[in-house]
């Protein structure tokens, strides 16, 4: 008898399953769990994603943007999903590349993900 084959959770079921944090004010507040943290995730279109290596070199992300067959930008740490269309993708580099710094408001890190079918990610995630 096969034993059927897990998949990792989804960010959706990952956010579900936490418990509620309370904030300082008393508040109930839900952590997200950030893509970049993890050693793989599913994206919003359903796409698993396993993290390849990260955060990258801007030099090796810069040459990534050209070369990866999807780009997403991690919104507010990774609780929203933006994909970047090809069109898109140099004007998007400009605007963020000078924020690779972590002690910048707001920063971001590049990591590179890979999916079963040999897809390229550059995941950019959003630290504010």
């Amino acid at each position: 008898m096969s034993r059927k084959r897990q998949h990792p959770p989804t960010l959706a079921e990952t956010v579900a399953s936490l418990p509620p944090v309370r904030s300082s004010e008393g508040e109930e507040v839900q952590e997200v769990l950030s893509p970049a943290s993890c050693k793989e995730f599913v994206d919003d279109t359903g796409r698993r994603w396993q993290k390849v290596r990260g955060p990258l070199h801007p030099r090796l992300a810069q040459r990534l943007i050209a070369q990866a067959a999807e780009l997403i930008i991690g919104e507010g740490g990774g609780g929203q999903f933006r994909h970047v269309p090809s069109d898109d993708r140099l004007t998007t580099w400009h605007a963020i590349k000078d924020r690779l710094d972590p002690d910048r408001t707001p920063s971001y890190r590049p990591f590179e993900f890979s999916s079963a079918d040999g897809r390229t990610l550059l995941y950019i995630e959003e630290d504010c």
